[in-house]
């Protein structure tokens, strides 16, 4: 039915009210403010006027922006609200802005930086959908060429593999030509030997060269997993060999930015004056492992190869005052970003310095080495609860407890994890232990962070940690995701220069601490600065031998480093006496527990 035309009607102006709007716009900013303060968000940007988008409150809600396929993954996984981390940091992540991102463990930070970038990623892929693929591939191709989308740093092995694993359950069923990988050693391992060790008898003596087939990554991978140190001896090769090419990375994602951006280690360089060349002695920190990958994506972006400017993603438990003011200035010089341009957001969730609150902690006198020895056999006769993770200081130690362990109740199903495993037995511990076929797990700080172990009811601390971010994250391997737990530190006399960290934690995380304790440990650190004021540089300096690294490596390199220094001549600005910034803490009264009196390893040695 057709309308008539009326001449008399005149065009009405339909403009929606403005002061609608902006009372939209007041109600979304206050619902905002009430969720960040109920929370315990604390947000920031360092240019002040830049916008901060407001919290998701829900994963289906239209301002989350996540595709309908990850959702379905998301909704099976058992995701069911947003934690406060994912919350806050996924609206910032999709805008693709840089964040430095500080949330409790076990609050759901690997989730927090995964979601967004794999659905950029999906919205960046316009190919066909199929099953992701979950086998690594050899491929024979000499132009073999890697552009991931997102890097993803992890400064361990076994952190790697969890947040691989994660990634494929959130990706599956979505895209094959989007991998998801996870760089090994063995990987592109016969381009970063040494022409010298390529060679070998068979070599020589046989007429015809054998020829060596090298494991590469499919070339489709998009999402890339590396330790730091891996990735950057391959972006330290010619452009000919090297393997990954990152023009058209857009995210740059930094797991445990702490421990990566800590400097352990003055980077000291000295010329050596008997061959006239320049030699540098650089320990290998992680922060040395890291620089060269900023290094390599600045070069990129001032060739003009890059498609666009990396955003760059920092998270962890622990971000003490140093990496906040590494993020803030240094990082737009290694982008060679402009102040103007560079926008960086600071979140904070929870109390910074702090342990889950859901965590009980106690602290367990034993005045010596045999007192935590006879404290460790009453709690497996009576208070321990499993499964329990034991940290270590060392993993020779490690490896001495799980002994007395074993000897004191062969029922405890007990295993060790360290460094001086292979990559396999590492792996095969950690599936023990996730399936429940170990009662308790022997470690050292290489499982103090990231690694998510589902219902462990117990962290001991037979060792002090030096410092107190590791003790976070030591007592961060319970009571996560709202469960609770409990942590117990045997501490000795010798731990006492430690004690004030800890005990700043646990007034923060909201535990009960012992006054008597505290006034004892405010009185040493009184009694330990007047002795410092009153000691000459040579006592002073072998007072801080108490806290130096008995390893063997470490002691060659400080005398190196020592008798060159000597010969340079602007070595005056560099403190020679300051060991204490050259070597992590160490406690040299921690001997062996096997020489402990009343061990059962020295009884069966000497039956």
């Amino acid at each position: 039915m057709d309308i008539p035309a009326d001449d008399n009607l005149v065009g009405l102006d339909f403009d929606v009210d403005s002061s609608v709007v902006k009372k939209k716009e007041k109600c979304k900013s206050l619902k905002a403010k009430q969720y960040r303060l109920s929370h315990d968000i604390k947000v920031s940007a360092i240019n002040r006027r830049s916008k901060i988008p407001p919290p998701i409150y829900s994963f289906g809600s239209k301002s989350c922006q996540i595709s309908d396929l990850i959702l379905h993954n998301l909704f099976e996984l058992g995701y069911k609200t947003p934690t406060p981390i994912q919350s806050q940091s996924i609206p910032i992540m999709i805008q693709h802005r840089n964040l430095l991102a500080c949330a409790p463990t076990g609050s759901g930070k690997t989730a927090a930086y995964l979601l967004p970038v794999l659905n950029q990623l999906l919205s960046a892929n316009t190919s066909e959908n199929s099953k992701v693929i979950d086998n690594i591939t050899e491929v024979t191709s000499s132009k073999h060429k890697i552009f991931p989308f997102a890097v993803i740093l992890a400064p361990t092995q076994e952190l790697m593999h969890q947040i691989r694993s994660e990634a494929i359950r959130l990706f599956s069923g979505i895209q094959a030509d989007c991998y998801i990988a996870a760089l090994h050693k063995k990987h592109y391992f016969v381009r970063c030997r040494k022409k010298a060790k390529n060679v070998s008898k068979i070599d020589v003596l046989s007429t015809k060269p054998r020829k060596v087939r090298e494991l590469k990554l499919p070339s489709s991978t998009k999402i890339l997993i590396s330790t730091p140190s891996r990735l950057s001896t391959l972006l330290s090769l010619p452009s000919e060999h090297c393997p990954i090419d990152l023009s058209r990375l857009s995210w740059l994602v930094v797991d445990e930015c702490d421990k990566m951006l800590e400097v352990n280690f003055n980077d000291i360089s000295f010329s050596n004056t008997e061959h006239g060349n320049k030699t540098k002695y650089r320990p290998r920190g992680f922060h040395n492992q890291v620089a060269p990958i900023f290094e390599f994506i600045q070069k990129v972006n001032l060739t003009g190869q890059s498609i666009r400017r990396p955003s760059v993603a920092l998270f962890s438990a622990t971000v003490p005052d140093e990496v906040v003011s590494w993020a803030r200035n240094q990082l737009p010089v290694l982008l060679k970003l402009d102040s103007s341009e560079y926008e960086l957001i600071q979140l904070r969730v929870g109390i910074r310095n702090a342990a889950v609150s859901t965590v009980k902690q106690e602290l367990r006198y034993c005045a010596t080495e045999q007192g935590k020895l006879l404290e460790m056999r009453y709690l497996l006769a009576n208070g321990l609860a499993y499964p329990c993770l034991i940290f270590m200081q060392s993993r020779d130690r490690a490896n001495e407890i799980l002994k007395e362990i074993l000897l004191s109740d062969a029922d405890i199903l007990a295993n060790v994890i360290s460094s001086d495993k292979t990559e396999a037995q590492r792996a095969s511990v950690v599936r023990a232990f996730r399936e429940g076929q170990l009662h308790v797990l022997i470690c050292t700080d290489l499982l103090g962070r990231g690694i998510d172990f589902k219902g462990v009811s117990m962290v001991v601390n037979y060792d002090v940690p030096p410092l107190k971010q590791e003790y976070i994250h030591r007592v961060g391997r319970t009571g996560r995701a709202g469960h609770h737990g409990r942590a117990i530190t045997l501490w000795t006399d010798s731990d006492l220069p430690h004690m004030d960290g800890i005990l700043s934690v646990m007034k923060r995380s909201g535990s009960e601490v012992d006054e008597e304790l505290e006034r004892l440990v405010n009185e040493w650190k009184k009694r330990r600065v007047n002795l410092m004021r009153k000691q000459s540089k040579a006592e002073r300096k072998q007072l801080l031998d108490g806290s130096i690294s008995r390893r063997r490596g470490e002691r060659r390199l400080a005398y190196k480093v020592l008798k060159n220094c000597n010969k340079e001549k602007n070595a005056e600005n560099i403190d020679i006496n300051d060991k204490s910034s050259w070597f992590r803490p160490w406690n040299p009264h921690r001997g062996r527990i096997s020489e402990v009196p009343g061990a059962l390893s020295k009884k069966r040695k000497i039956e």
